[in-house]
């Protein structure tokens, strides 16, 4: 029962650190707080007040709002020296722009693959299949995949176990096929899934390292499938992997770096 309670108190405070988020100029009254929240007074003042000692959240002096604290904008960019969504956003949309197609941007949490960004191309039709955001078991979809291939092969093997109940929703990814196309992936040096999610749609991935060559994050493509012949296959393939390196090379030089230069087009 405490557990449960201690449980419920952090994600209270998690939940008032978005609202304050939300306001980042300026800032919240306890009343909104509080009503926003769902809680009573009292309550919110109690977490406001812990989120305070923390150093996560401030009140200003003169109009007594809250606001979030520098403590917590600290241990942000101890946990990042960028913001990868940002950094990788030029690649996104030359990539787009150049293929026509729906590029997108992910990143590992945990378990889990999180859509960072996604930039559409003017092909008329669309492969929307993720929206920015949106989770999926790691390895479950071409972005996905490219992070959990190239991921130590134990840790490979205990995101899987992990997951081995999330991953009964996607049939074309179970656990023994998972391993298999992670084996695959990581031999061919890029993810390929082939209608695994939705029959008529096509996607390819590749991993971007950071400096100390981790898996920081992955670009892939979507297209239907008409779109995705073996030789056009290699041709975003090899795109995806320029538009990476460049990317590394940013993220090592702490978001500096130059475009890359294309060598011709399929």
């Amino acid at each position: 029962m405490e557990a449960e309670a201690s449980v419920k108190s952090v994600q209270r405070a998690a939940d008032i650190l978005k609202l304050l988020a939300g306001q980042p100029v300026t800032g919240c009254r306890l009343s909104d707080v509080a009503r926003d929240a769902g809680l009573g007074k009292t309550t919110t003042h109690r977490l406001l007040a812990a989120l305070v000692d923390a150093g996560f959240a401030y009140q200003d002096s003169r109009d007594r709002r809250y606001h979030l604290g520098y403590e917590l904008i600290r241990l942000g960019h101890l946990a990042t020296r960028y913001d990868i969504a940002e950094v990788a956003r030029p690649a996104l949309l030359r990539l787009a722009r150049e293929t026509g197609d729906t590029v997108f941007l992910s990143a590992r949490e945990g378990l889990e693959a999180i859509c960072l960004d996604r930039q559409v191309g003017d092909f008329p039709i669309k492969t929307l299949t993720l929206d920015v955001g949106d989770r999926r078991p790691l390895g479950v979809g071409a972005g996905s995949l490219a992070l959990l291939a190239f991921l130590p092969e134990e840790e490979i093997a205990e995101v899987v176990r992990g997951n081995e109940a999330r991953l009964e929703a996607y049939p074309g990814f179970s656990p023994k096929a998972l391993l298999q196309l992670a084996a695959e992936t990581r031999a061919r040096g890029h993810a390929h899934n082939d209608g695994r999610i939705v029959s008529a749609m096509a996607a390819v991935g590749v991993p971007v390292f950071d400096p100390k060559g981790r898996v920081a994050a992955a670009l892939s493509l979507a297209a239907i499938n008409e779109r995705m012949s073996p030789d056009r296959i290699a041709w975003l393939v090899a795109l995806l992997t320029e538009e990476a390196r460049a990317l590394e090379a940013r993220l090592a030089g702490g978001g500096k770096g130059i475009q890359p230069e294309r060598k011709g087009a399929a």
